[in-house]
């Protein structure tokens, strides 16, 4: 008993150290690709570049689904690899230690990892993408600012349009024209001059105040004579600014499970199918792990590593087909994604048979 109570551990601890420096190396690489793509925005102008870490960090976080499986199929997988590899395994195999402790070591690791998972699909993962829908929607309102350079004239929609000579040093504009039409009358014209002026977004982000500062008024209709002309030293009004909104269907990643569940539409139902389903996978990858990481004599310790990569680029490819089938009402709802949990734990019970 101590024997087995001290392989356990042992083997355990493979497990999770494996696990956990895939797990890194894999967010390592995740992030680098989030970054560099959310940079990509920045260098559009889709988004200021204060945004960015933010953005690419949210990013992360609803990938991270998907990151869990796949960094414990190749710990465990890699893990056995070298434990086999050393002939540790059939030396404790020698002295009576039993083959099912391998997979109360895995079972422990991929409960750890089965909780995180849980907490990734339906906690964690809609807040982040919500969070990023709003910041991305946020940096389309604000992008007609972000665009306002001095010397051109700029469009800031309702035909509104405003042009500037020079931006000071405290912020502000100097030397400004500004027409729009005005919003109780929209054949009456309002042009203003002014020698400068202040801009900032309302707290709603969906208007723009500007304040202008010792300026003329001129309003009246194109063509007309009768044109009203006013001095003023100061005038505040707002700007509504065009409504963002992001490309492509509305987003459902961001909704809370309860309310996908009692949507009856097809998309929403796939979502929530879509989250359960990783978490499940977790389960069931890291228990078809123990068959797959069995090497045979004079196999190297990496030998079943491509076969895990292969596996869980089946699994996921079998996964986004149903829930794109899901979504488009070409699969039952009741079916879900249950299909592609039983093919993958078919073939763990095949390895495993195999393998005895």
């Amino acid at each position: 008993m101590i024997t087995r109570g001290i392989f356990f551990r042992h083997v355990l601890r493979e497990m999770g150290a494996c696990t956990l420096g895939v797990g890194v190396v894999l967010l390592v690489v995740l992030a680098t690709y989030q970054l560099s793509f959310v940079l990509g925005r920045a260098a559009d102008g889709q988004v200021p570049g204060t945004m960015v870490p933010e953005l690419a960090l949210l990013a992360l976080r609803t990938s991270l689904l998907v990151i869990l499986p796949f960094a414990l199929l190749l710990g465990v997988v890699a893990s056995l690899g070298r434990l086999y590899h050393d002939n540790e395994i059939t030396a404790a195999q020698s002295c009576g230690v039993p083959g099912a402790l391998l997979f109360a070591a895995a079972g422990v690791v991929t409960a750890v990892a089965a909780l995180l998972a849980f907490w990734a699909a339906f906690i964690d993962g809609p807040q982040a993408a919500r969070h990023a829908v709003a910041m991305r929607t946020e940096a389309q309102r604000s992008a007609v600012v972000r665009q306002l350079v001095p010397g051109s004239f700029r469009s800031l929609g309702q035909g509104v349009t405003l042009y500037f000579g020079a931006i000071a040093g405290d912020g502000s504009l100097q030397d400004v024209f500004l027409q729009r039409q005005l919003p109780d009358d929209i054949a009456t014209t309002q042009v203003v001059v002014a020698r400068s002026a202040r801009q900032q977004l309302a707290a709603g982000g969906d208007s723009l105040l500007v304040e202008l500062n010792d300026g003329s008024s001129y309003e009246g209709r194109p063509g007309a004579a009768d044109w009203r002309t006013a001095r003023f030293s100061s005038q505040q009004f707002s700007i509504a600014l065009p409504g963002g909104s992001l490309r492509g269907p509305p987003r459902v990643d961001g909704l809370g499970t309860g309310e996908l569940l009692r949507s009856g539409e097809p998309r929403q139902i796939a979502e929530a199918h879509w989250r359960l389903a990783w978490v499940i996978a977790v389960i069931v990858l890291g228990l078809v792990a123990v068959p797959l990481g069995r090497l045979r004599p004079g196999q190297g310790r990496y030998a079943r590593v491509p076969w895990a990569v292969l596996l869980f680029a089946l699994y996921a490819g079998l996964l986004t087909a149903g829930r794109t089938m899901l979504g488009r009402g070409e699969l039952p709802l009741a079916a879900g994604l249950w299909w592609v949990h039983a093919a993958a734990a078919a073939s763990g019970c095949w390895l495993l048979r195999a393998r005895s």
